[in-house]
């Protein structure tokens, strides 16, 4: 892989559409997002017209959309969690419109600030062919709440169908449609980012938490994105920070 361009500094969000590379910065950047071939070499920026770039944590595809998640809730506040949708493009636009796929979590009835300690921040996200899937990123308990949220723009309130065991705080999230598989990005240890990988199978009905194999792919650091490149092999990507550089690196499952 080429080494990420400066503009991504706080690479946050990655996703792969079978032709391009996708990737995004976290909060504090505009709606773009940052186009690459398989190989990380950059091609063009794509702006979200109409978008707005609150924190932005994750991106996924589903073949035909791009869906960039304006979801990050550290403060565990926010009553304006955002999907954006827009077509792929065919071509190297630089521009495009996108429709907003707005939700709430059932679950929560208090929005008094809390900061890094509540169980409502979300920073992953996943599409399967028929559905969007939102992990949330829980530093009470650990654990990840999974929801299902419909592709079509419009208001939601959802509410969780799953909770994992990831023992950790989920940072990212992507699904293969050739293999069925999700996997889940996280780290542990607060500010030492000691990073793991939750690989397990999943359809329209959830995650076959049963399936699941837990693995240490990468070094600690802050790593923030994931993507499937094809049934067998990842791109992990981590942000700058007080504790790593940036920096993306493939990887491939042992699943023996």
């Amino acid at each position: 892989m080429k080494p990420i361009p400066y503009a991504l500094k706080e690479i946050s969000g990655v996703t792969w559409d079978g032709s391009n590379l996708w990737a995004h910065n976290d909060s504090g950047d505009s709606p773009r997002l940052f186009r690459f071939t398989s190989q990380g070499e950059f091609l063009n920026e794509l702006e979200f017209e109409g978008a707005d770039a609150r924190d932005w944590e994750d991106v996924t595809n589903d073949g035909k959309y791009l869906f960039a998640a304006d979801c990050g809730n550290n403060r565990g506040n926010r009553r304006d969690l955002t999907v954006y949708r827009t077509p792929i493009p065919a071509t190297d636009s630089d521009e495009v419109s996108a429709v907003p796929i707005r939700f709430k979590f059932k679950e929560q009835t208090n929005f008094s600030r809390k900061g890094y300690t509540h169980n409502f921040d979300c920073e992953a996200l996943a599409a399967t062919e028929k559905s969007l899937w939102v992990f949330s990123k829980n530093w009470g308990d650990q654990q990840s709440r999974v929801y299902k949220l419909s592709k079509q723009p419009g208001d939601y309130e959802i509410e969780a169908i799953q909770t994992l065991p990831v023992w950790g705080q989920i940072t990212a999230a992507e699904w293969n449609k050739e293999s069925g598989r999700i996997a889940l990005l996280g780290y542990r240890g607060g500010l030492d980012f000691n990073p793991f990988v939750w690989i397990a199978n999943m359809d329209e009905n959830g995650v076959d938490w049963d399936s699941a194999k837990q693995y240490k792919p990468v070094s600690d650091g802050q790593w923030e994105a994931i993507t499937w490149i094809d049934a067998k092999t990842l791109l992990l990507a981590r942000e700058s920070s007080d504790v790593s550089d940036r920096k993306w690196q493939l990887w491939k499952p042992d699943f023996k």
